[in-house]
């Protein structure tokens, strides 16, 4: 059974869609690896899938009790490293 699911997902932020008719079923004990090149929609996704930003078109469905969570791995911009 799906925890989380996209049904026809478009979304675009005033320009070209940046996902076009999307879907998508995930299950529990999936693992799931989200790679493209910078632009393509990536961190969109991801925020989409938090419920951090609404869909143009479709939907999105989690199950009851289902938790997301985003967490950007932004490097630093002083780094104490060698």
């Amino acid at each position: 059974m799906n925890i989380l699911s996209l049904n026809q997902v478009s979304l675009a932020f005033g320009g070209p869609k940046l996902l076009d008719s999307v879907n998508l079923q995930i299950e529990a004990g999936d693992r799931i690896c989200l790679l493209g090149r910078n632009g393509a929609g990536k961190s969109s996704l991801m925020r989409l899938l938090n419920g951090d930003i609404p869909v143009d078109a479709g939907e999105v469905q989690r199950r009851q009790g289902v938790l997301t969570a985003y967490v950007p791995q932004d490097f630093p911009t002083r780094w104490p490293g060698t």
